[in-house]
């Protein structure tokens, strides 16, 4: 299925850098393929609604969060029925609300890329509805211009013991995308919140 999927997004991160690659997408497929079909994700970064309309397929609900134009998500999606678009700016807006209170099991980080950018996602996420076992799903944690923003926060969070990691996906450490895009590590990662117990 996912096969169908990826050739009605008709699009590789060799194409359209700001996209998440097509092994990238197939590695989300193939980890939260079996139980997540009742579960909560929330994306931060719909873009044009690739990644989004995987999620659409794993999980009950999907919420996507963008700060400009989703009407390109919304045509490719427009046979899914269980995405709900924000328009909203994660670095302005204070809260998300969304509209399934369901607690959230996944989260995708791929908005912005500057430090401060994934250090905001990462301190909203970890205040908001999420299940015990919650995940984050990083994309460009590889990719050799983000190296000192997406992946230094994502390094930080790693060793202050906030997130740990599951799974490397996507490309691994030396993929060439094109255009001087080098992976200086894997393109992706999964990893899970460990919540603070005392």
């Amino acid at each position: 299925m996912i096969k169908d999927i990826l050739q009605d997004i008709n699009e590789d991160k060799y194409q359209n850098y700001r996209t998440t690659s097509n092994k990238f997408k197939t590695d989300i497929w193939n980890f939260f393929n079996k139980d997540f079909r009742d579960e909560t994700v929330v994306e931060f970064g719909t873009h044009k609604g690739g990644s989004t309309r995987v999620l659409s397929f794993l999980f009950k609900d999907v919420h996507t969060v963008n700060y400009d134009s989703m009407e390109a998500a919304k045509q490719l999606n427009s046979d899914r029925t269980n995405i709900e678009y924000l328009d909203i700016d994660l670095y302005s807006t204070p809260t998300i609300e969304i509209k399934h209170k369901d607690p959230v099991s996944v989260f995708l980080v791929d908005a912005g890329h500057l430090y401060s950018n994934v250090i905001d996602d990462m301190n909203r996420i970890f205040t908001m509805n999420c299940k015990k076992d919650c995940y984050i799903i990083f994309d460009d944690y590889g990719m050799n211009r983000w190296k000192d923003d997406v992946r230094r926060a994502i390094d930080e969070a790693i060793e202050a013991n906030a997130i740990e990691v599951v799974k490397e996906i996507g490309h691994p450490l030396g993929h060439d995308f094109g255009g001087g895009r080098v992976l200086e590590g894997p393109e992706g990662l999964i990893t899970k919140i460990k919540w603070n117990e005392d």
